[in-house]
């Protein structure tokens, strides 16, 4: 009885820190770039259905990642809210040692993302005189190796993981659009702008390390990562543009629904 209410506390915990965190760590800062959050899985032979929610002020993320075959995974991101509209698929193989413990995957994918935000506040600077347009149109390419190591207390019946990966990424922005303008100079006739960037047809290369964090009890994970963003270009400008953020935290839900193996 003791440990069932210990870990019925712990749980609870961890849905109320989820709750409030993710408000103020999930807000997708408007840029050129809206980074997703890894969708880490780390199957085993175990056959699951492991699905993602992360909720901020401005959008909302929904993951889902599934393994229909033994060292074969797939998975999926959603992510939209106002003037954000993000999609992503990857399929990849996966692999264990005999314990289950260290784990490993090898992720392909596919990505579509249609931003725009027009006269925003100072998000993105620290001036409030200054006022930014965002607008993006880009297809995204990439591949996301992964190693991780998953465990558990049993006195406490949690289980925990935690694990590395990185996207290799090819970005081809069919639109580029980042300007800062000075509203204390500008006039509705002639705006001044501090920041123009006005790109079409360009590509860039980005590497985006990842830390990935997962603490559960029986099915429900609680969630939290912490990802770089490093871009390059030699079609691109991004010395001046910020892109969203460049240490991206955030904080989600899970549930895995597991299958019972046929003996």
């Amino acid at each position: 009885m003791f440990v069932t209410n210990r870990s019925g506390s712990i749980l609870f915990r961890l849905v109320c820190i989820a709750a409030v965190t993710c408000l103020w760590s999930g807000c997708a800062i408007r840029s050129v770039y809206i980074p997703l959050s890894k969708n880490v899985s780390l199957f085993d032979s175990n056959k699951q259905i492991q699905a993602a929610g992360y909720l901020g002020a401005n959008h909302v993320e929904l993951q889902l990642s599934n393994n229909p075959f033994n060292h074969f995974a797939i998975a999926g991101n959603i992510d939209f809210g106002a003037g954000i509209a993000n999609y992503d698929l990857a399929t990849g193989v996966y692999g264990y040692n005999k314990s289950g413990q260290w784990r490993y995957e090898l992720l392909g994918g596919y990505g579509y993302n249609n931003n725009s935000d027009y006269n925003g506040g100072n998000i993105l600077s620290k001036s409030e005189q200054v006022s930014y347009d965002v607008s993006s149109l880009y297809h995204k390419v990439y591949i996301r190796p992964a190693i991780g190591f998953c465990s558990n207390i049993r006195m406490y019946r949690i289980s925990y993981s935690f694990s590395l990966s990185a996207d290799v990424s090819w970005v081809y922005f069919k639109d580029y659009l980042f300007r800062e303008t000075d509203e204390k100079l500008s006039t509705p006739a002639m705006p001044v702008y501090i920041v123009n960037k006005d790109y079409n047809n360009k590509s860039a290369f980005l590497l985006e390390p990842c830390i990935t964090n997962k603490v559960g009890i029986k099915n429900i994970y609680a969630i939290l990562q912490l990802q770089a963003i490093i871009p390059y270009s030699q079609q691109i400008d991004v010395r001046n543009t910020k892109f969203s953020p460049v240490i991206a935290y955030s904080l989600g839900l899970q549930y895995n629904f597991k299958f019972r193996s046929k003996k």
